[in-house]
């Protein structure tokens, strides 16, 4: 990484290494896919949705969104195999909801920022 655009009279080596290795033990790729998941608006809709309510079917977030059931389907194909949501059968409907709080927290601290930056 190039340092060329700011003025850096001195790199404290000591520094960088230690958070480099703290970063490198981390799941950074993990933590981006997931929160790439919850980066579309439709996807972002429907964890907003099940923060609301506890489980939802698809024919339930399709009508919410106003889309089909396949596009509703495909966005939660994607929120599952990212683990932002879970899923169970009961009889032929399949209802969805989130995985665990720490969805449902990442969701309204994001709104909570949004909110923040516009007082």
């Amino acid at each position: 990484m190039s340092y060329s655009m700011y003025a850096v009279s001195s790199i404290n080596e000591e520094k960088v290494a230690d958070i480099r290795q703290q970063l490198d033990q981390l799941p950074i790729a993990e933590a981006t896919s997931f929160l790439k998941a919850i980066a579309d608006h439709n996807r972002s809709q429907i964890v907003n949705a099940l923060c609301l309510e506890e489980a939802l079917c698809v024919c339930d977030i399709a009508a919410l969104l106003d889309i089909s059931m396949a596009n509703a389907s495909s966005h939660l194909r994607k929120l599952y195999k990212e683990d932002v949501v879970s899923s169970r059968k009961v009889g032929k409907q399949v209802y969805y909801s989130l995985q665990d709080h720490h969805v449902r927290t990442i969701m309204e601290m994001s709104l909570a920022h949004i909110a923040k930056k516009d007082e």
